[in-house]
């Protein structure tokens, strides 16, 4: 990839990919927003420069990675510059569940609406991004699938505003930059349809946690595959005391034994190994609690679990289980801060509750480097790395690699 004299070609895997979910009213997701970064983790830039930079991320990124691992085969939201639209270069790019973002450099002139009809005839869904109040662009709405209303850039009422106009006109609305439950919830009286924003971590949600609501044998499970030393045969006599349990375990061991054939819970385990056996239950018992949580935290553990452990051990460091136990359990709490009455139900180490109450280390360090992936703050993500000695080539590498073992484990454990 070529994005100016001093950026060297990068290979498969080392392209930086947040993802946003984007989620229908009952909070199940529908696409994902990507934001990319290259392998040294810098921004596209400006101009023409900084359109092929951006076309180059789209084909090294979402092409490349698939749109199965990079939106579990969902929706793909992308921004693209008004100058990509007119160039054309989009056209030969399969447009199979991609809906291309028109950002605010777009005049409502005869040239960019043919580009966009063009688009559009080519099977592309396009949406106009972060609109407000006497928008610009409003003209071209015609010309589009979806509107975007940006819910932290005007006054909220002049947004509800927007969004109740465009609903009687029977056009869908995306409300993104949605920070809290009660702003969602005005945005859904309004007629607003799509959701984007981190309310779906915010309080109303983790209250809905709070307990967990686990039988008492899952949480004895997962405090006994938590213990420097796992007891297999008490560990396999919880799992087998729980019929749902014992299925979800063993279509999980299953799904990862390939051609070898899983005769009992006991060779499942075997077959498993300690390490790899906390990671498999903490998702699983997760993918059981009882409540409204959405479905996309279970996909945000995962990922943030993934992550925190390869970016250990891309250190060089003892990953040990603190940094997947970190990842995996920081969905709980807003901002991956846990509450007493949550930290008091999960059985992680104390360094791993000091960093889920939001004290400063190591491991705190780790997860806000996740936090800041998924938020696309690149700057501190970089900023961060490189004060636990990691470059963007690693944190692209490790983020790559959570990310495809998110995707293939969520399916055997729930």
């Amino acid at each position: 990839m070529q994005v100016g004299a001093s950026v060297q070609e990068p290979f498969l895997g080392e392209v930086m990919v947040a993802r946003q979910p984007i989620v229908d009213v009952d909070l199940a997701v529908v696409g994902y927003e990507l934001l990319f970064r290259d392998a040294l983790g810098l921004p596209p830039g400006d101009g023409q420069e900084g359109a092929r930079a951006t076309a180059t991320v789209l084909v090294d990124g979402l092409l490349a990675l698939g749109r199965e691992l990079t939106t579990d085969g969902d929706d793909a939201f992308v921004n693209v510059p008004v100058s990509l639209l007119r160039s054309g270069i989009l056209l030969d790019l399969p447009p199979d569940g991609m809906v291309l973002e028109v950002l605010r450099d777009a005049a409502p002139t005869e040239a960019v609406r043919h580009a966009l009809r063009e688009h559009r005839a080519a099977g592309f869904r396009l949406a106009l991004d972060a609109v407000l109040p006497q928008d610009l662009r409003l003209p071209l709405i015609d010309e589009v699938d979806l509107v975007k209303v940006d819910a932290l850039l005007t006054r909220q009422e002049d947004g509800l505003k927007l969004v109740r106009e465009l609903s009687q006109r029977e056009i869908p609305v995306v409300a993104e930059r949605v920070e809290d439950s009660e702003t969602f919830d005005r945005f859904v009286g309004a007629g607003a349809t799509l959701f984007q924003g981190f309310f779906f971590t915010r309080p109303r949600v983790v209250r809905a946690m709070r307990p967990l609501g686990l039988p008492a044998a899952h949480l004895s499970l997962l405090r006994e595959v938590a213990r420097a030393e796992v007891d297999l045969r008490r560990v396999e006599e919880l799992i087998r005391s729980d019929l749902t349990l014992t299925d979800r375990f063993l279509r999980m061991v299953d799904a990862l034994s390939g051609w070898r054939s899983v005769e009992s819970v006991h060779h499942g385990l075997v077959l498993m190994g300690t390490r790899r056996l906390h990671r498999w239950v903490s998702l699983l018992v997760l993918s059981s609690v009882e409540s409204d949580v959405p479905a996309e935290l279970l996909t945000t553990a995962s990922t943030r679990a993934r992550y925190c452990e390869e970016l250990q051990r891309q250190r060089g460091a003892a990953a040990g289980l603190e940094p997947f136990s970190l990842g995996m359990f920081s969905v709980l709490g807003p901002d991956g801060i846990l509450p007493e009455v949550v930290l008091q139900q999960v059985p992680v180490s104390d360094e791993v509750r000091a960093a889920l109450q939001g004290r400063a280390g190591e491991l705190r360090d780790l997860l806000e480097i996740a936090l800041a992936a998924e938020q696309a703050d690149w700057p501190r993500l970089v900023a961060l790395g490189r004060g636990l000695g990691l470059e963007p080539r690693d944190l692209a590498r490790s983020h790559h690699d959570a990310l495809k073992w998110s995707a293939e484990v969520r399916g055997a454990a729930v």
